[in-house]
């Protein structure tokens, strides 16, 4: 099995990747670990939560217990069908800032500053609230939407959040980031806007695009120092694929680093102590995770419908036909309806924390499951966190799990920031547009008040949004593990492009930001064939 380029991983990136390339009649193989994006509750937008621990689409990682977040194991959802986890998220399409991308041109990502990575994000999209049309894009695969229900709970928090002193914001992916303003989906008609279900749905009938499902990546293989292939697993047998051009890993922010480090690229003494023979030493393969890492602010409500009571019978009954019939009502909902960008602290250039609402909640002790009675809640989310973390291999064996270390809250300034975001939610659902509703805080509670009691509590329940990046960074510095063209350093014809790349997170949820690498790393591979 041969093809000009070899694409491993069929999520967020790898989807786009494959799609693009062949668009220019080069042959192209996908590799997906999974099965097709079959399982019917994938397309729901509503039914995210029957997804989250399914082992059928997701790869269900946990992290190592670690003291910053009370010894606990967090779940870790990583899609593991076609869309990756963009067939199993909350569907929230957030770009970042501006700041974000410029950050990254300082950094010395070349060409990747807020003005070279615009075209992209327009590229991929089409807004249809039309918007800014120096900003929104119109011709693109990704179907991009406002809600299509929103219950009046949500508007209440973006009126209270307005009495709170934040702007309104008529598009938060517009040219500004700051204020109050409602979310955004991808969505394809009713359903569920996957990548594989927009870039790879018209890309498959292709017939130069090949896509293997079922395919679990071995290792990659090399001639001396330059990719030419990739091994990979399915019922028992391993089957041999040979690139002519150039091998693309888009595994994930997890399973990138991991292909890398048991095909011999990676730390080399960690890569020596698990027995495999080190080919190109490259330290920062695993190295610099980070994640946003949060704390829920709950509010009992009165006098008004929540999540909570639609999603249970019999409350869900009369949404089924909304759904089939129209297109709208509780099961078009993604997972937070209203959002707020601002700051910790004066003095800022750009936001640094996001704010996310959510008329429902979810119960702290169990992982996925709703509140019993009607409630409220909003997200403290500190985008630009300063701690870092690993994710390393633990065995040669390509199925043996790595060990993910995210090292969450482990700071100082991600501690004060998140005090910050705290006290400017508690200060929003005290405003007079929420008091009719708001039975008062239930989580973390009237107790917890002073900000030792604030981290200490953060500790013992904070999550993870699940949005991990960073772990095969690009730059130009010694522990960048790709280059500014992606291309993996000291190595040939090797290509990383998914969210590992990232050298920092964004300011929000990250699909949008990594389906944007993957349309401009495949324009890239496309302009270095014909240079």
């Amino acid at each position: 099995m041969q093809a000009d380029y070899v694409v491993v991983g069929a999520g967020s990136a790898g989807c786009t990747v494959a799609a693009r390339l062949s668009e220019t009649g080069a042959s192209v193989i996908l590799l997906e670990a999974g099965p097709t994006d079959w399982y019917p509750w994938i397309h729901i937008p509503a039914a995210m939560r029957k997804l989250l621990r399914n082992p059928l689409v997701n790869w269900n990682y946990t992290t190592e217990p670690e003291q910053s977040s009370g010894e606990r194991r967090l779940d870790w959802p990583r899609g593991r069908t076609l869309g990756g986890t963009s067939s199993i998220n909350g569907m929230l399409y957030v770009r970042g800032a501006p700041a974000d991308f410029d950050g990254w041109a300082q950094m010395g990502c070349r060409g990747w500053s807020y003005d070279d990575v615009l075209p992209y994000f327009r590229k991929a999209e089409t807004y249809a609230q039309k918007g800014d049309p120096e900003v929104r894009g119109q011709d693109g695969p990704l179907k991009v939407e406002d809600y299509r229900t929103i219950l009046p709970l949500t508007h209440h928090f973006v009126k209270a959040a307005q009495e709170a002193g934040f702007p309104f914001n008529p598009d938060l992916n517009g040219k500004q980031r700051y204020g109050v303003g409602y979310s955004q989906m991808t969505r394809r008609g009713r359903w569920r806007g996957s990548t594989a279900q927009t870039f790879l749905r018209e890309a498959r009938k292709r017939p130069n695009l090949r896509v293997e499902t079922e395919a679990q990546t071995g290792k990659l293989l090399f001639e001396g120092k330059r990719c030419v292939g990739v091994e990979f697993i399915r019922g028992g047998d391993t089957t041999t694929v040979r690139a002519n051009r150039e091998v693309i890993v888009s595994g994930g922010t997890v399973n990138s680093p991991h292909i890398l480090q048991i095909s011999g690229i990676g730390p080399a003494a960690h890569l020596q102590s698990l027995g495999i023979a080190v080919l190109h030493d490259s330290p920062g393969v695993g190295a610099n995770l980070i994640d946003h890492y949060v704390i829920r602010l709950v509010h009992r409500i009165q006098g008004t419908r929540t999540v909570n009571e639609l999603a249970r019978f019999p409350g869900y009954l009369p949404e089924i036909p909304k759904f089939f019939l129209m297109g709208n009502g509780a099961l078009t909902f993604g997972v937070t309806t209203a959002q707020v960008f601002c700051d910790s602290r004066e003095g800022l250039a750009s936001p640094d924390l996001q704010l996310l609402f959510t008329p429902g909640s979810t119960n702290t002790l169990k992982f996925g499951q709703l509140d019993d009675q009607p409630a409220m809640s909003c997200v403290v989310c500190v985008v630009k966190p300063d701690s870092r973390g690993t994710v390393m291999a633990t065995s040669a064996d390509p199925f043996a799990r790595p060990a993910i270390k995210p090292n969450y809250f482990t700071t100082r300034t991600d501690e004060l920031a998140l005090l910050g975001g705290t006290r400017h939610v508690r200060r929003i659902f005290s405003q007079p547009a929420l008091a009719p509703y708001s039975l008062g805080e239930t989580s973390p509670g009237p107790d917890i008040r002073n900000d030792d009691e604030v981290v200490a509590y953060a500790r013992k329940f904070g999550n993870t949004l699940y949005h991990p990046v960073g772990t095969c960074k690009m730059g130009e510095d010694p522990r960048a593990v790709v280059d500014s063209r992606l291309r993996v350093r000291g190595i040939q014809g090797l290509r990383v492009i998914d969210a590992s790349v990232m050298p920092t997170l964004t300011t929000g949820n990250t699909n949008a930001p990594t389906i944007m690498i993957g349309e401009k790393g495949a324009a890239m591979i496309r302009e270095d064939a014909t240079a």
